[in-house]
């Protein structure tokens, strides 16, 4: 496996992982509204990372892409609104689990509309998830 890939999951893994206790937390002592302003807050500081990174990432403008840009950040947000709400009303050990079936989805829409291989390696890790997401909430 890429190193790239694998130190990028793991940076993944640990954020995400963490940030399903620390909005549990969160929604707990400040409620929905305060920690959604929280959230954009820190979204704020985006512009100036690729202000300070601008050569590693250069800015590529496309009508299109932008859409698309649009599109995956209103469907970001209103994931995590639900996931919020679900925190409110369950514990984090059953929400969070059942918030990472997504990647269940986005296999099954990139083979339909990427095309992209459903391998059986991967029709099992997607299996395995479905199972793991029930052992964990149950």
């Amino acid at each position: 496996m890429n190193w790239a890939v694998l130190a990028g999951g793991l940076g993944m893994f640990l954020a995400w992982g963490i940030w399903g206790i620390t909005a549990k937390i969160a929604v707990k002592q400040i409620g929905l509204q305060l920690l959604i302003w929280g959230q954009v807050a820190t979204l704020l500081l985006f512009p100036l990372f690729f202000l300070l990174f601008k050569e590693l990432l250069p800015l590529k403008i496309d009508a299109t892409g932008i859409a698309w840009a649009l599109l995956t950040g209103a469907l970001g947000t209103l994931g995590t609104l639900f996931l919020y709400l679900t925190l409110r009303a369950a514990p984090a050990s059953v929400v969070v689990p059942l918030s990472a079936l997504y990647p269940v989805v986005t296999v099954i829409l990139a083979y339909i509309f990427l095309q992209e291989e459903i391998s059986p390696t991967r029709l099992l890790g997607v299996l395995c998830a479905l199972a793991a997401v029930w052992f964990l909430t149950t």
